[in-house]
């Protein structure tokens, strides 16, 4: 498959089912996984902190997330712009939302230096580089 993408410019075709390969991610106008649907409402009860990172929260269902939320669960916006109901604390009594201006990959980096985290975040991000010979 990789040679057919970086040699042959050419979509993958599955060996098995003869159709194309794609990557596994839900495209826009495709249905979300039914996992999403069964598991966001048990989800939604047993988190902390939710953070949100370089989106619009235009598409829903996922945009809906953050409003869904207990009205006392902290919410954290990575973002260029503030977007969605997040509102900067003390706007009409917000004190849960936290938003960070600027590009997403900065933002969280920081996050990771100030929870002594950097480290493990550069290791993992090694890890996970695509090696193309």
């Amino acid at each position: 498959m990789k040679n057919s993408i970086l040699n042959n410019s050419e979509a993958p075709i599955c060996p098995r089912c003869g159709g194309l390969v794609k990557p596994d991610i839900v495209f826009f106008g495709e249905s979300l996984p039914n996992r999403f649907k069964k598991l966001l409402n048990k989800d939604l009860g047993q988190n902390d902190l939710l953070i949100v990172m370089g989106t619009s929260l235009n598409v829903a269902p996922v945009s809906l997330i953050p409003q869904m939320l207990n009205s006392r669960t902290p919410r954290l916006l990575f973002n260029r712009e503030l977007v969605g109901d997040f509102a900067p604390p003390g706007t009409d009594g917000n004190h849960r939302d936290v938003f960070h201006e600027g590009d997403c990959d900065d933002s969280a980096r920081k996050l990771c230096c100030l929870l002594d985290w950097e480290d493990e975040l550069l290791e993992l991000n090694e890890q996970t580089k695509v090696q193309f010979e």
